[in-house]
């Protein structure tokens, strides 16, 4: 009897303690992190291995308590962020998915020397607060598209600021250079965060699986 209650016990995890745990994770990483490297290349491995992969596994855990449906392919009247993001919103996305995501914190980037992070989600909660793009029509499904990725953008060269910004495959896409240098940190739809350099960028930028990609910049 002792040895079926300890097992009922263990037998699963709620969705909560599933997040303390990913939580934790995290922090322990980006622990490490900061003492295996320095300067910019810590920012860097901070923003790609910590911040960039919480906001994917927090989009997919989301996900999976809405029919498979990231916030931004539901309606706000159903407690998404659709329409919001098609005008150019990021940070109620990121609010929708507060829970998710455990803190404001993994929001910005420590390269992002110009930002800081909120202290919470609701009173100090906007779009200043925010290193990262959301990918507006990034779904589950599309595992190579843009879900996330750091917002110091350039389009033919000229820098990319708050709104919603529409790339083809035929657009020069690169970074500014002010966050890790010339590279670069993007989230795709699979969750999985990648490094990529200004060439690299635009070679994603033609394999998404959409003809124009919807950046929704903070």
């Amino acid at each position: 009897m002792a040895m079926k209650s300890r097992r009922n016990l263990t037998s699963g995890l709620s969705k909560i303690e599933v997040l303390v745990i990913v939580a934790v994770a995290s922090f322990f990483i980006c622990v490490t992190a900061l003492w295996l490297v320095a300067g910019r290349p810590r920012a860097r491995a901070i923003c790609c291995n910590c911040n960039l992969k919480q906001i994917g596994l927090g989009m997919r855990v989301w996900a999976s308590d809405h029919n498979g449906n990231n916030p931004m392919q539901i309606s706000v009247t159903n407690g998404g962020t659709r329409e919001l993001i098609s005008a150019g919103q990021v940070f109620s996305t990121f609010q929708v998915m507060s829970n998710e995501l455990s803190t404001p914190f993994v929001l910005v980037c420590p390269g992002d020397r110009t930002r800081l992070p909120a202290t919470n989600f609701t009173s100090d909660f906007g779009e200043d607060k925010l290193s990262y793009f959301i990918g507006a029509d990034a779904t589950n499904d599309m595992v190579q598209a843009f879900l996330s990725g750091d917002r110091n953008l350039t389009i033919n060269g000229s820098h990319l600021g708050h709104g919603i910004h529409a790339f083809t495959t035929n657009q020069s896409i690169g970074w500014t250079g002010e966050f890790h240098g010339d590279r670069g940190n993007i989230a795709l739809g699979d969750g999985s965060v990648m490094i990529l350099s200004s060439k690299d960028l635009n070679e994603f930028l033609a394999n998404t699986g959409l003809p124009t990609n919807r950046l929704a910049i903070p």
